[in-house]
């Protein structure tokens, strides 16, 4: 089995390689066609809320602060809240497999 895997290996890198060369004929999906994101929901131990702390890809936040409107922390009544906030906003939510409380969110770019 282990030299069925090496020779398949062997056999696989060159032509990964010579694909990766050569040049694409079919026409490439455009870079702007398409705004990626990423949601965290940040569950409140004190009163059973919950936070948002968004990365659109064009706000920066690199200290993950809480979503805010009208300057302070916009407060979702629970995890559904959330995702239907980000859906009414044109996301498109997948979750990330493995943690619970972070979304993947693609939209078309305006």
């Amino acid at each position: 089995m282990r030299r069925h895997f090496l020779a398949l290996l062997l056999l696989t890198a060159p032509l990964s390689a010579a694909l990766a060369q050569t040049p694409s004929e079919t026409p490439a999906a455009s870079p702007a066609s398409a705004h990626y994101g990423v949601a965290y929901i940040n569950p409140s131990l004190n009163n059973g809320s919950y936070k948002l702390i968004l990365i659109d890809g064009v706000t920066p936040n690199p200290k993950l602060k809480n979503y805010e409107e009208d300057g302070r922390d916009k407060i979702f009544v629970d995890q559904a809240a959330v995702l239907n906030f980000l859906a009414a906003q044109g996301w498109e939510i997948t979750p990330s497999w493995g943690e619970a409380q972070r979304f993947l969110l693609r939209r078309p770019r305006r």
